[in-house]
């Protein structure tokens, strides 16, 4: 069997991206800073200080996505070879997940589902979310997981659905 990589960190945001999403972000809360300071010194009781709940969530919000851009990612990548599934990945907090073929019981794929179901020889039960990747990545690991799993001669159950 051929050894499956992919490297997830090679997906970021360009540099002209980013520096919108700052804009973006640095934007809506001068435009915040100004109600404020409307209502506050110029006097100007037309525009309630209230007004300025919009723009500063608004701002909150994309700066939260501007500091996740930001923030290099590093070592995330997807390997399935001949002798285990494993990955690393996560926004915040990277979590290295690793399934031996051997421990592996039965493979559940569903039909429309990106995620796959792979139960274990002590009873537990994974879930591979593959929804984070994109749908070409995504669509080939599942069929590398299919593939392999056939070769190692464990059982592949398909389902309309999870649930």
């Amino acid at each position: 069997m051929e050894k499956l990589y992919f490297d997830l960190t090679e997906h970021e945001f360009s540099k002209g991206r980013k520096i919108l999403l700052w804009i973006f972000c640095f934007s809506f809360f001068l435009a915040g800073v100004a109600i404020v300071y409307m209502y506050l010194i110029e006097h100007d009781l037309a525009i309630h200080v209230s007004y300025s709940i919009a723009p500063f969530s608004i701002s909150l919000f994309a700066g939260f996505i501007a500091v996740l851009a930001s923030i290099k990612k590093k070592n995330h990548y997807f390997v399935i070879d001949d002798e285990k599934i494993e990955y690393r990945y996560g926004l915040v907090k990277p979590v290295l997940r690793s399934y031996r073929w051997d421990n592996i019981k039965e493979v559940h794929l569903a039909h429309m589902s990106i995620k796959v179901r792979l139960l274990h020889y002590d009873g537990t039960v994974s879930v591979v979310n593959l929804t984070w990747l994109e749908k070409k990545k995504s669509s080939a690991i599942r069929k590398h997981i299919y593939h392999a799993s056939r070769e190692k001669n464990i059982p592949v159950l398909k389902f309309r659905s999870f649930n």
